[in-house]
């Protein structure tokens, strides 16, 4: 409705994509409807379909097409004077707690066998329910190797901001670094109460700040304070990875920014890697088709991913 009442449109974002490329004709609706054509007509010239998703099948054309149409442009930071240090982005593998992932193996087992026998319906309910069960349970199974990872750094005179997701897992951490007073900025505070914590990490009251992972929007400053931060959970979009980084790699930034993904070698954290892995190369070929990225043309479909895996590292027919 706000852009058809208008004269003149732009869009501006530094994360036009955030899971898969067909997105860019939904965004490109509000921009220029007639740049990409009708959904048939999209759909038919640039896309197939893998599993349930849509996706590109020559992303770098795509780009490039829509450069020539003048209707994307990039600038990065490096374009307009403002090139911070690279940020470095490293993937520790930690130790989990087996004993949490095992006791949800017999429900885990029984959800991935429902979700690939069941009927249609108890096929999606059981997917999106072992979803959820086992991010939760990665999450609770290493929070307090990353509450001693962060430990650390903060010990070394660093600040951190740690990104999570679930409650449980931030009581953990609440429970393991009490002594550091951390702050909280995730889904469970009201407004005056998460200005009133970011602060503290602000003012140096503070040197951890735990903060959701699709929380956060429009919040500045932070980049002031803190270059370095903890993936302590994933989330399943690298749109949302990128987005809290920058929160760090921003105008203001005097040190090189280092991005730390905590990750384990069981429960939901392999086939998300992998998934996030497929979708950010995706979209950064449509975005910058100079990447040289290689894209995996093979189903991406998170919950299944995560059902087989989890089938096969149970031994379960």
């Amino acid at each position: 409705m706000l852009s058809n009442a208008v004269s003149y449109r732009m869009g501006l974002t530094a994360t036009p994509i955030y899971n898969y490329g067909d997105e860019m004709w939904h965004i490109m609706q509000f921009i220029d409807e007639a740049a990409l054509g009708s959904w048939d007509e999209f759909s038919r010239e640039w896309c197939h379909v893998v599993g349930s998703k849509w996706r590109i099948t020559d992303p770098k054309a795509l780009g490039t097409y829509m450069r020539e149409q003048h209707v994307l442009l990039r600038r990065t930071k490096a374009d307009v004077g403002l090139q911070l240090p690279k940020v470095s982005r490293i993937v520790e593998h930690i130790d989990y707690d087996q004993k949490a992932v095992a006791a949800v193996d017999d429900m885990a087992r029984m959800l991935a066998i429902k979700a690939t026998s069941g009927s249609f319906i108890e096929r999606g309910s059981a997917a999106r329910d072992l979803d959820v069960m086992m991010r939760q349970t990665t999450g609770v199974a290493k929070a307090k190797s990353v509450a001693m990872f962060a430990r650390l750094l903060v010990e070394a005179g660093e600040p951190v901001i740690i990104w999570g997701w679930h409650r449980e897992v931030y009581e953990i951490w609440n429970k393991e670094l009490s002594d550091l007073n951390p702050a909280m900025y995730t889904g469970s505070e009201t407004a005056g109460k998460k200005d009133k914590e970011l602060q503290r990490f602000l003012n140096k009251e503070t040197d951890i700040l735990f903060m959701s992972l699709r929380s956060g929007a429009g919040v500045d400053e932070i980049q002031h304070r803190c270059s370095t931060g903890i993936f302590g959970e994933l989330d399943w979009s690298p749109g949302i990875h990128q987005q809290c980084i920058w929160r760090l790699d921003r105008e203001g930034q005097q040190n090189p920014v280092t991005a730390f993904f905590l990750v384990t070698d069981d429960g939901s954290d392999p086939p998300m890697m992998d998934v996030l892995g497929i979708k950010s190369s995706e979209a950064s070929q449509i975005i910058d088709p100079y990447l040289g990225v290689q894209v995996v043309d093979t189903d991406t479909t998170h919950l299944r991913r995560l059902v087989e895996r989890y089938l096969s590292t149970k031994n379960a027919t």
